[in-house]
């Protein structure tokens, strides 16, 4: 399926969810959520296309993969965040949002410390 579909069933499901949420309905965050999570498994399913990409390229290179790995999961979870701080803001958890956003920061900050340990190493045997 081609994005332009995705994106024209997407904006009929918004305007479908507008109009409940006129009506006064609860339906439109359920119809909301739906529609995200749609979106969010076909970036997903994309995305391992890219990734299968990556890895023959790391393969044919020769070059450590570990460290890329640990970016691609931080991207991850990056998007994840956004997504569910997204999700908690049009549902009006504006707090929930905020710690969802400062808990990813965090744990991207964590995962991303081998990476910063290896270009202090490199930097410390370079002088």
């Amino acid at each position: 399926m081609s994005f332009f579909k995705i994106v024209c069933g997407v904006l009929i499901g918004v305007l479908l969810a507008i109009k409940l949420k006129h009506l006064g309905s609860p339906l439109w965050v359920y119809l909301s959520l739906a529609l995200s999570v749609f979106v969010l498994f076909y970036i997903i399913n994309r995305l391992s296309f890219v990734m299968d990409f990556l890895d023959e390229i790391l393969e044919d290179i020769g070059l450590e993969s570990g460290y890329f790995e640990i970016l691609i999961k931080i991207v991850g979870i990056s998007y994840l965040c956004e997504f569910a701080s997204n999700l908690c803001k049009e549902s009006g958890f504006l707090s929930v949002a905020s710690q969802i956003e400062i808990g990813g920061k965090l744990t991207m900050l964590v995962m991303s410390m081998p990476i910063l340990l290896a270009i202090v190493d490199t930097v410390t045997s370079v002088l």
